[in-house]
């Protein structure tokens, strides 16, 4: 695939002053079109996340934690829709829309992971029980912009990171298929496994079995061996590990280590794919 000559050069131009310590960290794309994503409540939030790749390598890695928002396309006139809807189910089953402005997102393991996250609260005050985020496109997500930033994203920088960066990742998307789909299976783990305590060795084959089942059911058939062989050898690379307790990581939040053995992986997989996209873009050529 060609893209245009001068966007490497209208890139680092833009982004020149990435350096500085107060900059604002990298534009990502949600690596689930097509995908719904269930949210999982624990405490008092509910909680989905979604694979990720970073769209601009010049800029800094969002660290944990750090808070994005839904980048409005259509102000850019690419032609697509934000590709994101909030949907809240009652118990009856009914199907009640949510306001976008209830998600909060953040960054959850540097490029590789995005969290969503939606207060319990917000839930129990429209009667709803159950919440899906359904991903229509590889929807692209920056950083918010915050009082000091000295190098926030521009518009223009966001136009070209919407358009034809958005274009060159999505066909680097298209040449690895097995291995984002391995990490995509990962992803579905780590969003099915519960939060608040360890999962059973029964619950962890169960929760893979299902997780298989319900990509193939998309896929409209099996999943590649080349697919089911990258996220076998990291399930095998992890199996090691039989948590009897929850261990507590940065900022004081309790986690199991087979997840974040599981959340390590998966963010190995994708970034494989996402260090071909930087070597595109990079390349002045295909």
């Amino acid at each position: 695939m060609r893209f245009f000559p001068t966007l490497i050069t209208a890139v680092a131009g833009l982004v020149a002053a990435s350096a500085t310590a107060s900059a604002a960290p990298q534009a990502m794309m949600l690596v689930a079109g097509g995908d719904t994503l269930q949210f999982r409540c624990s405490g008092e939030q509910c909680i989905a996340e979604a694979t990720s790749i970073c769209l601009q390598y010049q800029r800094s890695t969002p660290r944990a934690g750090t808070p994005y928002e839904l980048v409005d396309v259509e102000r850019y006139g690419t032609g697509r829709q934000n590709g994101l809807q909030l949907v809240g189910y009652a118990p009856s089953g009914e199907e009640r829309a949510m306001p976008l402005e209830t998600v909060q997102i953040v960054a959850e393991r540097e490029h590789m992971a995005v969290r969503f996250i939606v207060e319990k609260a917000a839930l129990q005050q429209k009667g709803i029980d159950r919440l899906e985020l359904r991903v229509a496109h590889n929807v692209v997500v920056a950083p918010v912009w915050r009082p000091g930033d000295a190098d926030p994203l521009t518009d223009n920088e966001l136009e070209l990171v919407v358009g034809p960066i958005r274009a060159v990742a999505e066909n680097i998307l298209r040449q690895q298929p097995d291995r984002v789909m391995s990490a995509r299976l990962l992803g579905d783990m780590l969003n099915d496994m519960p939060r608040d305590r360890v999962a059973s060795l029964e619950e962890r084959d169960h929760i893979y079995r299902e997780v298989v089942a319900a990509r193939s059911r998309q896929a409209g058939g099996p999943l590649s061996g080349d697919t089911l062989a990258n996220a076998q050898a990291a399930l095998d690379a992890c199996s090691f590990i039989q948590d009897e307790e929850m261990w507590y990581q940065a900022f004081q939040t309790r986690i199991s280590r087979y997840r974040a053995c599981i959340g390590y992986r998966h963010d190995k997989l994708i970034k494989q794919v996402n260090e071909a996209h930087w070597e595109a873009m990079q390349a002045p050529g295909s």
